[in-house]
């Protein structure tokens, strides 16, 4: 509909959107009035564009200072897609790179001295890194997990973030791998003796055995050491015995395997888990390996 006044006395009129453009005659006052065009019909914002989605679930893309990513085929068979333009470069532990351009140059070798590269090994990685770099042009590089399961993009702006052993997946320049000795409570975690920890400033993607959750800690949180991916630095844990186990059930905790084990989280940070524990599924797969009959 159409709504207009008359010019002279201001009587207000409405009619049909075909009337306009005609000529009419105001019936009060008989002033002549050329009826308007109808006033353009506002166009509802488009939806928010959503990531395209694979098979598997939501493809994460990004672009960040060092190059441009894609996480897809996740939660269960994740891959990370690296798109490097000409000088730019990415870093990776041994055996994860699943395709690559032809563009693309693999250089291994150590990085970060001897003492960084001996504590990547004692957080259970390689002590070499792969590094690909696009010298003849860009190009693409695809990095998979060794465990079927989740993978994640990590900014670290000068903080350091804690992997459990095997996380690793691959970084950018500006960030730095090595190993942080726990002490005694990695002896009894069950979990091994050093985590491993990114420090410096750049990207960083980790995998896990399942999906990847993230938690926001406020205060506290226990999580089940076998569960544990990633943590921030602004986090502090210790390990414990599950509460409620009785005094005999701690002492076996703590001399056979860490079953039962909790790590108490406190402070304010992000925490990453997993859906899956690898000691569960052998537990579970045991019984059904094929034996030797006498």
């Amino acid at each position: 509909m159409i709504e207009f006044s008359c010019p002279s006395c201001h009587t207000q009129y409405r009619v049909a959107d075909e009337a306009a453009g005609k000529k009419a005659r105001c019936k009060q006052c008989a002033a002549v009035i050329d009826i308007p065009m109808p006033a353009p019909t506002a166009v509802p914002p488009a939806p928010a564009a959503r990531p395209a989605l694979s098979a598997s679930g939501d493809v994460l893309r990004g672009v960040t200072d060092h190059f441009a990513y894609e996480i897809s085929q996740r939660p269960d068979f994740a891959l990370v897609t690296i798109q490097l333009q000409p000088g730019q470069k990415v870093f990776a532990e041994p055996s994860a790179m699943a395709s690559m351009s032809p563009s693309i140059r693999l250089k291994a070798g150590f990085k970060g001295g001897l003492g960084k590269t001996l504590g990547r090994a004692l957080g259970g990685e390689s002590l070499i890194i792969n590094t690909f770099a696009a010298e003849d042009g860009p190009g693409e590089v695809t990095f998979a997990a060794g465990s079927p399961g989740d993978a994640a993009y990590y900014r670290l702006d000068g903080n350091s973030l804690y992997l459990q052993r095997g996380a690793f997946m691959l970084h950018s320049e500006g960030v730095d791998v090595t190993g942080k000795w726990q002490g005694a409570k990695g002896f009894f975690s069950g979990e091994g003796l050093v985590l491993l920890k990114a420090s410096g400033k750049g990207d960083l993607f980790f995998n896990s055995y399942g999906a990847i959750l993230q938690v926001d800690v406020t205060d506290q949180y226990i999580v089940d050491t076998g569960y544990i991916v990633a943590f921030e630095d602004t986090l502090q844990y210790h390990v414990s015995a599950l509460p409620g186990l009785r005094a005999g059930g701690r002492l076996k905790t703590l001399f056979f395997g860490g079953e039962g084990l909790v790590c108490r989280f406190s402070g304010q940070g992000k925490l990453w888990i997993q859906t899956r524990h690898v000691s569960s599924f052998l537990s579970w797969v045991n019984p059904f390996r094929p034996t030797k009959s006498n």
